[in-house]
């Protein structure tokens, strides 16, 4: 490694929001623990990619490639120069598992924030209320389109939890999501983002500044995460959370040769093939309307507004060990895994 400040060039090789959040947060944290600059290499084949990238405050340098480069691994992009990295992450490396000590943060720039604040507020959210977050799959979303249904929910069985939020907490919900979405009924205290195209950035600045999240297995619930924001997975067929603290409510595993459900810890036990994988001989359940209202209850209970600022970030160590040791989520943090 050369004696200047080290250089890390990451390649985020993938194409799903929480994919790419994760992977941002792996290569950060590298850079966070050598003390090292951070070339972040990307395809620019997705629209959401240009906020995330603004997102991370470890980043230096940025390169783009195009949308269709055959390049599965663009060496020559990379030792482009007279600045050649010391350390290549490649995608197979940046999984959060591997992150070094706790995730790191991402955070918006205030040159995004402040202009974003007054659009939210006209679109109807009140200053000086404190917001919730919400985002529920379902199977319309354009680069998605009809994938994994399992993780997918009824929106309106939630229905219930978002009046709890407005009309017993005081709260306010901003809904994020895209326009293939089933639209909620009118609400006051309701603000429809996702019904709107191209809102990505202020779906982000609501996200950034809600009390807490509500989702399910979906990329806003890891962006939520990556930004800090307390968090509850509900409906979830994995553990997609990792703060101390966030809440994994799962999806009811039952078996189809006996009826039996599958035991929550044991649920958490299988959690590192969960995130990709269905077991067969299962059904899957969703959450009572109930249940989903007091999570709703926990999660106000359990979080502060404003929030809290977050802990510093460790001390660089001298060395790293490759390949990087792998931790699961389950592991990374005091979870409330609900019964």
């Amino acid at each position: 490694m050369s004696a200047a400040r080290p250089h890390v060039a990451a390649f985020l090789g993938t194409q799903a929001l929480g994919d790419y959040v994760m992977q941002h947060l792996a290569a950060a944290s590298v850079a966070r623990a050598l003390g090292a600059r951070l070339t972040v290499l990307f395809r620019d084949d997705r629209p959401y990619k240009g906020t995330v990238n603004r997102l991370n405050p470890r980043v230096d340098r940025l390169i783009g490639m195009p949308e269709n480069s055959e390049d599965l691994l663009p060496l020559d992009v990379i030792g482009q120069g007279d600045d050649p990295p010391d350390i290549l992450l490649t995608p197979s490396m940046l999984d959060l598992g591997r992150c070094v000590g706790p995730p790191p943060r991402l955070r918006l720039p205030a040159d995004l924030d402040d202009p974003l604040r007054d659009q939210l507020v006209a679109r109807g959210l009140a200053p000086d209320r404190w917001h919730a977050c919400l985002h529920l799959r379902q199977s319309g979303y354009l680069w998605r389109l009809g994938a994994d249904p399992h993780r997918n929910v009824d929106p309106l069985s939630y229905l219930p939890m978002v009046r709890r939020i407005v009309e017993d907490h005081g709260g306010q919900v901003v809904r994020l999501g895209d326009p293939s979405m089933t639209p909620f009924p009118a609400l006051p205290g309701l603000v429809e983002l996702g019904r709107e195209p191209d809102t990505f950035p202020l779906q982000v600045h609501a996200l950034a500044h809600a009390r807490f999240f509500i989702g399910t297995d979906t990329g806003p619930t890891q962006l939520a995460c990556a930004l800090g924001v307390p968090a509850a997975t509900t409906n979830a067929l994995g553990i997609g959370v990792w703060n101390d603290g966030d809440l994994v409510l799962f999806k009811g595993y039952r078996r189809r040769d006996g009826g039996d459900r599958v035991p929550v810890a044991d649920l958490v036990g299988m959690n590192p093939m969960l995130g990709n994988e269905r077991p067969s001989g299962l059904d899957f359940e969703d959450a009572a309307p109930e249940t989903l209202v007091r999570v709703a209850d926990h999660m106000v209970a359990v979080t502060d507004h404003p929030r809290p600022a977050p802990e510093a970030a460790p001390p660089p160590v001298p060395r790293l060990p490759f390949p990087l040791p792998w931790r699961d989520m389950a592991d990374m943090a005091d979870l409330t895994v609900w019964e």
